[in-house]
């Protein structure tokens, strides 16, 4: 990798001036010796780093070439061109406000965008998610977008720390995926706010209320190719299904609890009952926790047992109602 390339140093010019950095002044002649470069891509990059302020010409013939101090020579560079980026996302935010308002009163054609491939849905999936500036909205279910270098398409990873809202509804078969509760647990824990709903109807990212990303095509492994839809009222009808669906969702993070009469919960049996409330059969709640199957039904058994409960969802009622756990308050204002 040519590191200086990013500072406008193309081969040549890498090659000219780590050699002189590494030694005492030299001539072309003897530059060519040493980096195997010929004569004339050698002159031409020399120009190129004089121009830069990376070398300098000493006086005499012939002409000798010595490399100025990188410490200062490479900050130069370096603030010239964090300048030129600083324009750069200027001039992309001033590209993407106009090409929004030329978007305005055109053809239904123009206000939906068909992305195929599963790298580009993912890639599309997480350009949304970094261009919100105040909310992104979700419903979460199989199948799941990839990029290419495996970096995973959700908020906590994408959001990166800034101040977004994110909400998300997972349907509860997300939850026996491999991993599925670790992962809302993590999203969970960057501060996504999260509800269940037994079955989604799709899978959607909205982001404020300029973008929308929903299926296209999709088998239960891969997602081939989504629709991108731009502000419209194909858009609106999305965001008021959400809406509609959060409203209706089940507000869910357990919370560490005692049992009445003091009796301390361990971890263990606090995330059973959690994932009982959701609706996991007992081989799910032992592929999530990583136990044995007949063990998570003797100890599913136990609690049904102390709670009284002669059903699954029973035992998640009484749970509540005993304070062994309790779903989380979920803030219905809107994204400021």
């Amino acid at each position: 990798m040519r590191v200086l390339e990013v500072l406008g140093v193309d081969f040549w010019g890498e090659g000219a001036y780590l050699a002189l950095v590494d030694g005492a002044p030299l001539t072309v002649d003897e530059l060519a010796s040493r980096t195997g470069i010929d004569h004339d891509s050698l002159k031409g990059a020399l120009v190129r780093l004089e121009d830069r302020g990376l070398v300098a010409r000493m006086p005499g013939r012939p002409a000798r070439y010595t490399a100025l101090p990188p410490d200062h020579a490479l900050e130069v560079l370096l603030l010239a061109r964090e300048r030129d980026i600083q324009r750069v996302r200027a001039l992309a935010q001033q590209l993407a406000e106009r090409h929004r308002k030329a978007r305005v009163g055109r053809d239904s054609a123009s206000l939906i965008e068909v992305i195929t491939g599963p790298d580009g849905v993912a890639r599309c999936g997480q350009q949304l998610f970094r261009r919100a500036e105040r909310e992104i909205r979700g419903i979460d279910a199989p199948p799941y977008a990839q990029a290419s270098d495996g970096e995973r398409v959700n908020s906590s990873v994408n959001i990166g720390g800034r101040r977004v809202r994110s909400r998300f509804i997972h349907a509860h078969r997300a939850l026996v995926t491999s991993g599925g509760a670790q992962r809302i647990e993590e999203d969970i824990a960057a501060g996504e706010e999260v509800r269940f709903l037994p079955e989604a109807p799709m899978k959607m990212i909205l982001a404020d209320d300029q973008a929308g990303l929903i299926p296209l095509l999709a088998t239960p492994q891969v997602l081939d190719s989504c629709i991108l839809v731009y502000p419209s009222a194909l858009l609106d009808a999305l965001s008021t299904l959400f809406e509609t669906l959060w409203r209706h969702a089940q507000p869910f993070i357990p919370e560490q609890a005692t049992a009445r009469g003091g009796e301390a919960l361990g971890d263990e049996e606090r995330r059973i009952i959690a994932l009982l409330a959701m609706g996991l059969s007992d081989e799910a709640i032992a592929r999530q926790l990583g136990i044995g199957h007949r063990t998570i039904q003797r100890r599913v058994q136990a609690l049904l047992q102390r709670l009284g409960a002669t059903s699954r969802f029973q035992a998640g009622v009484l749970a509540a109602s005993r304070g062994w756990w309790k779903p989380a308050e979920q803030p219905e204002q809107q994204a400021g």
